[in-house]
């Protein structure tokens, strides 16, 4: 498979394991199984202050509003200011905190997580990618500012995320230089590019749980992955913490992965804000194993997530439970 990239957790064990009769070692695990959504845990959203502020900081890291070119400035903080969970640079503070740091020491390496993510979903819009219709609520960039503003406010966010950990002065040079390296490792060959290849050209018929699960490593559980690893770098945690902090996000990543394959089969635009069914007569996780497995796998993967933490009642425990109950809410 060109560029396939095996995950370190599908070596750990074999994604066919998943079996929906296991024991209910934690409440999400059997809402997960049986509901619809995960209304039923009532978790607050403990990471609505977290999120608040990353909105304002990414509004000084972007260009202001009324500087030039004005089509291509208020593309991209139209795209990047917009509703959004902001999962990646919460996940990269909380890492932080949890390895002995600052939250905030890790803020502006979120942000950068975040530009690079708005530039990923702008690029996989696209008509020559996904051709998708919505995003986060609205029509997708290119459908409102044309096809060649979504290109470069794509290019400009990249540029732009590195330009922030390179000046960021509350983390000091050696580590800078590291973020940008797994950054760029994140983004380029071995990352979210060759993930998104090869989502469009990957064989259907050579697609099995395995493949599947190292192509979305590469789509989505890389940057999980950098938010973790970039938070623990920040906090001067050593390698054994940072690989545990990179099998957290490994297994948060496949969760919210099958999470969002399931949500393309069950759920409504207006529910979560972007088009579904885009992945009717392709195979995933759930054409697969069928929801009620899928649901099983999600559950058990969370499970493992939290298991890799230690403390289950921890900050970034309940903020990962708390993840899937506001994307229950469409959130």
């Amino acid at each position: 498979m060109e560029g396939a990239v095996v995950p370190p957790f599908a070596l750990n064990r074999g994604i066919g394991s998943f079996s929906a009769g296991c024991g209910e070692a934690m409440t999400i695990a059997s809402v997960l199984r049986e509901s619809e959504s995960v209304f039923g845990i009532g978790l607050a959203d403990a990471s609505a202050p977290w999120r608040l502020r990353v909105d304002l900081r990414l509004k000084k890291l972007l260009p202001p509003a009324d500087s030039g070119p004005k089509s291509l400035i208020g593309a991209v903080r139209d795209i990047c200011l917009g509703p959004g969970k902001r999962v990646r640079p919460v996940l990269a503070m909380l890492s932080s905190a949890h390895f002995g740091g600052c939250e905030l020491a890790a803020l502006d390496f979120g942000c950068a997580l975040e530009l690079i993510h708005t530039a990923s979903l702008v690029l996989d819009d696209l008509p020559c990618m996904d051709d998708a219709v919505m995003r986060r609520g609205k029509l997708t960039l290119h459908r409102r500012f044309g096809e060649d503003t979504a290109v470069l406010a794509a290019v400009a966010l990249l540029n732009q995320a590195y330009g922030v950990i390179a000046g960021d002065a509350a983390v000091d040079a050696e580590t800078r230089l590291g973020l940008l390296v797994l950054l760029s490792e994140t983004v380029g060959f071995r990352g979210l590019v060759s993930g998104q290849f090869r989502d469009l050209r990957d064989p259907e018929a050579l697609r099995d749980e395995l493949t599947l699960a190292s192509l979305n490593y590469q789509k989505t559980g890389v940057l999980f992955a950098a938010a973790m690893v970039g938070g623990a770098m920040i906090a001067g945690a050593d390698q054994t913490a940072q690989i545990r902090a990179r099998l957290f996000a490994n297994r948060l990543g496949l969760a919210f992965q099958m999470w969002d394959d399931l949500q393309d089969c069950v759920s409504t635009s207006d529910a979560i804000g972007k088009d579904v069914h885009k992945d009717d007569g392709r195979v995933t996780f759930v054409t697969l194993w069928g929801e009620k497995r899928t649901r099983a796998a999600i559950a058990e993967t969370i499970d493992e997530a939290l298991a890799s933490v230690g403390d289950p009642s921890c900050p970034l425990a309940l903020y990962a439970l708390n993840l899937f109950h506001r994307a229950g809410r469409g959130g």
